[in-house]
């Protein structure tokens, strides 16, 4: 499968992009059959085919509508040539849409998708287990392959001893592109695991897509560049909801661990021998007695404090004797000896709780320095968990982007891109920033912002609250369809729910609903109001199609909780963006939040509807300025709730009238 074949792209298509960034073709000479060009589409195309061109990087923020994802295709394969094309995303929802358009362009790119190998497993086996227990139990199925004892895999038996018969049919589902469930379902009627068929073709392979760790985590990208038979330096990158990345990169650099680990890690002492047992229980006990109970004592007011890494350390030194690295290394060790003995012994769990602890202790006791901070805090169901959080995922993404050979990095929702830019990269040559405005018609969306209420913790009186259940009342009766309420956390959702009474079924988020069932709600009728929070499973990575709801109320700006943790993290900031911590560690966040929610009304060109922001704060130009430029320029402000529906009432009769 030669890559030369993307010298020309499916029915001239090549050509015809190059003519159209001339002005010598038709409008829909340049996309495949069957599609409508999108206004700024071919602007995106233009903007990402010379940074591409050039092997740099694009940053672009392209709000929903304008089809960023064929046409970051278009940019990058008509000049892949004999390179690798990486494209890679956040959530699975993603791949769907891009395997879409990959299939439009003809039978001439090659692909594989991949979720986890435990999703691809054909045996699905002891689906119960952890990802590592897994891992090591496929393991221990393919080593008896090779020595022909039981219990073995029959599907990767199978792919040693009927290598051409599956080699034929992997490169076959690339041909065809298929979806990761389809190729597992496929190979698995030919007795085949699809994940080890699929795995040993990637040389021959022109794209690969999967979530972010095929591309950020080092391990997981290394053996899959190895598999790819390229290096980095010969891969095109597409990175779809790019403002993930900087939150997801320094969640590969942090690390947590809970008390129930740790009691867990104590019980393996009683059951694996070991002459190391009685030292790796008095390390145990220094951490729980000398660590995690005594924050339980100090979190009864608080959930959330700051540790000292050296503290910490001088607990393990006054009550064992040894340095916390010290301790770390035995625990490691006798993990290492706990998973080998499981493992000779046929156990289906070879994960080992006092590995776990002694892994997280060398992260903690390693990663020190102005770069992270050491917490020890309850979680929502009162255990206590003791962390090291990075505050900069740069380590992570910078090496990534600099050496691949051009990267395409966008979102529905990058703005300001230079936040972004800062965020991810160290050096800033070569770096474009792109913003688009909303290819949706003005027309079809009312954005409204409230003078007179704010969630500025100081200001929630009891006034306050009875302003806000003011304005939903009113809403409600003002808008037609569907609608949803956006609080900045349960607790105020909770707060303000008890006042609002309005005539339609609520339908309210809890940890355990199902998306499933609320969109089944929805559709049933169009008088519904779906109470969620902002960062929610309701308020983002989820479509409401066919125009499901037509008004969204976000109640307060979205910040995050003033803990120690958020103070530090202003701080390191500040330091590495003089003038920009608050914005960067702070501001922007909230913002995200705010436009992602409000986004969930228009997902298409004919969807109508209302966007009421009820937070004074936004019509600020300090925070005004950091809203998508449509925001800016639409955004209406209104002084009180009957305003508001008068507004929503006339959007709706206007719409109505043109009808």
């Amino acid at each position: 499968m030669s890559n030369r074949k993307f010298s020309k792209l499916p029915n001239g298509m090549r050509e015809a992009l190059e003519k159209k960034a001339r002005g010598k073709v038709s409008k829909v000479d340049w996309l495949p059959e069957g599609y409508e060009p999108r206004k700024g589409q071919m602007e995106f195309i233009s903007s990402a085919s010379k940074a591409i061109k050039t092997n740099d990087i694009l940053l672009v923020s392209a709000p929903c509508g304008i089809g960023k994802s064929l046409a970051s295709l278009l940019a990058v394969l008509p000049q892949l040539g004999e390179n690798k094309l990486l494209i890679c995303f956040r959530t699975r929802n993603q791949l769907h849409i891009y395997l879409k358009e990959l299939r439009a362009l003809g039978s001439n790119p090659s692909a594989v998708s991949f979720f986890s190998k435990q999703d691809m497993c054909p045996l699905r086996i002891k689906g119960e287990l952890s990802y590592f227990d897994f891992l090591e139990e496929c393991r221990r199925l393919k080593d008896n392959c090779e020595s022909s004892i039981k219990p073995y895999c029959k599907f990767y038996w199978n792919i040693n001893r009927r290598k051409k018969e599956v080699e034929e049919l992997a490169l076959d589902c690339a041909r065809k592109i298929l979806a990761p469930r389809e190729a597992v379902r496929r190979m698995a009627r030919h007795g085949f695991c699809a994940y080890e068929a699929l795995k040993r073709v990637l040389n021959r392979v022109d794209i690969f897509l999967g979530t972010y760790h095929y591309t950020f985590n080092p391990s997981v990208r290394e053996a899959l560049l190895k598999s790819f038979g390229v290096s980095l330096s010969n891969v095109y990158l597409i990175v779809d909801e790019a403002h993930n990345v900087p939150a997801f990169s320094r969640g590969l650099l942090s690390d947590r661990l809970t008390q129930n680990t740790l009691e867990g890690a104590l019980r393996e002492t009683e059951t694996f021998e070991h002459e190391a047992v009685p030292l790796v229980q008095e390390y145990l006990s220094v951490l729980n007695d000398g660590v995690f109970e005594r924050a339980r004592e100090v979190l009864i007011k608080e959930k959330l404090r700051r540790l000292n890494p050296q503290e910490v350390g001088d607990v393990f030194l006054n009550r064992s004797g040894a340095s916390g690295s010290e301790a770390a290394k035995t625990l490691h060790e006798y993990g290492d000896y706990v998973r080998e003995t499981r493992r000779e012994q046929g156990y289906e769990r070879i994960f080992s709780y006092n590995h776990r602890v002694g892994e997280f202790m060398e992260n903690f006791f390693e990663k020190v320095g102005s770069a992270y901070i050491h917490l020890i805090r309850r979680d929502w169901r009162g255990r206590i968990v003791l962390e090291v959080r990075s505050f900069d995922g740069r380590e992570i993404t910078d090496p990534v982007l600099q050496q691949a050979r051009g990267s395409i990095l966008m979102s529905g929702f990058l703005s300001p891109p230079k936040v972004y830019r800062d965020l991810m990269l160290h050096n800033h040559g070569g770096v474009y920033l792109k913003e688009f405005d909303s290819p949706f018609p003005p027309e079809n969306r009312l954005i409204l912002a409230a003078k007179d209420v704010s969630s500025r913790f100081e200001k929630r009186t009891s006034k306050m609250l009875e302003k806000w259940k003011d304005y939903i009342e009113a809403i409600s009766k003002a808008n037609g369809g569907n609608m949803a309420v956006f609080f900045t956390s349960y607790a105020l959702m909770h707060t303000i729910l008890p006042l609002v009474k309005t005539d339609r079924k609520e339908i309210v988020e809890q940890r355990r609903t199902k998306r499933g069932e609320v969109m089944e709600q929805l559709t049933r009728s169009a008088d519904n109001v779906l109470f969620g929070v902002m960062g929610g499973k309701f308020s983002e990575g989820i479509d409401y199609p066919g125009n499901l709801l037509t008004c969204v109320v976000a109640v307060g700006l979205p910040y995050a909780t003033w803990t120690v943790y958020q103070k530090a993290l202003i701080g390191y900031f500040s330091r590495q963006f003089p003038r920009e911590g608050r914005t960067y560690a702070y501001l922007t966040p909230a913002i995200l939040r705010l436009i992602q929610t409000c986004g969930r009304v228009h997902r298409s060109s004919s969807d109508k509807g209302c966007i009421a922001i009820l937070d004074e704060r936004v019509t600020r130009p300090s925070i005004k300025q950091q809203l998508p430029s449509y925001f800016q320029k639409e955004m209406k402000i209104v002084r009180g709730s009957i305003d508001c529906a008068e507004q929503i009432r006339n959007f709706w009769e206007k719409r109505h009238r043109k009808l």
